[in-house]
């Protein structure tokens, strides 16, 4: 077996974290300390690894000739708990919620303007058994680092992630504002990985301040308005327009956040009333709505 990498890094960033806020602030934010396993560094020129995870948890990793990426089998008390078919198992965090043990498992799938992604494990309680929880949806680039990922918020652990439902919405990845817009939390319990944003509606709300002052800025210097906040694009086909300008993917931004704030009124109403404002026409923005709407509706937010 090869021998453990745990980095305890968690523990020093939330003595860190709890000496920057009031005790009242880090009961809401600072979450449990992490051991985390650089599964990378483990399996680094070999075909096969086995990583004692803590806690009963052992992971077999295994590269796979006829394809990019690697096989995870999980075990935990003597029996197989899954076996993942992924890309690039990168590390795995470990850390104890009161009773409660959870792993999270980092993973890079590879391909292009893709995806990090993680899976979850959880114990109830000593001596209940290990359950898998899932995955959470992928995004684009590599995995983001475990430390600073986790949230504890009204008594509940949170893992933050990103949701990416966005990009080449009318606009070329490599053009896109919304690339990996917003930010998505999962609630973890012992049962169940579930999207829950609705705790994080103060963050939202930050966020569309911050894009409205972008929106002031952008349209400051405009000499003129812009015909309409979509222009036709290289196909035929309302979905196959693209933006016009800068301005019009920060205004749809700016929606979008509202809307995971839950502030589905001001959402609309602000965008209608700044294409008004920007663009010689308010053309588009009832497909907007519905396409925008249809695509939240895809899975939750």
């Amino acid at each position: 077996m090869v021998p453990n990498r745990i980095l305890a890094v968690g523990v020093l960033l939330s003595v860190l974290l709890a000496q920057a806020l009031t005790p009242g602030q880090a009961r809401e934010i600072a979450a449990p300390p992490l051991a985390v396993v650089n599964l990378e560094q483990v399996i680094e020129g070999k075909p096969t690894a086995s990583v004692n995870a803590g806690g009963g948890v052992t992971l077999g990793l295994a590269t796979v000739d006829s394809r990019f990426g690697q096989d995870l089998t999980i075990m935990a008390d003597g029996r197989q708990v899954q076996k993942l078919e992924g890309g690039r198992f990168m590390a795995c965090a470990r850390l104890e919620a009161g009773p409660i043990t959870y792993w999270g498992i980092a993973e890079f799938t590879g391909g292009a303007h893709c995806c990090g992604q993680f899976a979850f494990l959880a114990r109830a309680a000593a001596g209940q058994p290990v359950r898998y929880l899932g995955q959470t949806v992928g995004y684009n680039g590599g995995p983001r680092d475990f430390p600073g990922s986790f949230i504890a918020r009204q008594g509940q652990l949170y893992f933050e992630s990103f949701d990416n439902r966005f990009d080449y919405f009318h606009a070329s990845h490599a053009d896109s504002l919304l690339v990996n817009v917003p930010r998505t939390y999962y609630r973890l319990t012992p049962d169940s990985l579930t999207v829950n944003n609705i705790p994080f509606k103060p963050e939202y709300m930050n966020d569309a301040a911050a894009v409205d002052g972008k929106i002031h800025h952008q349209a400051a210097p405009q000499d003129g308005k812009a015909k309409a906040i979509l222009k036709p694009g290289f196909s035929p086909g309302f979905e196959n327009l693209m933006f016009s300008d800068t301005l019009g993917q920060l205004l749809v931004k700016r929606t979008i956040l509202y809307l995971y704030a839950r502030e589905d009124n001001l959402a609309w109403d602000t965008l209608r009333r700044d294409v008004s404002r920007y663009y010689l026409t308010s053309a588009w923005v009832p497909q907007l709505q519905e396409e925008i709407l249809k695509t939240l509706g895809a899975s939750p937010y």
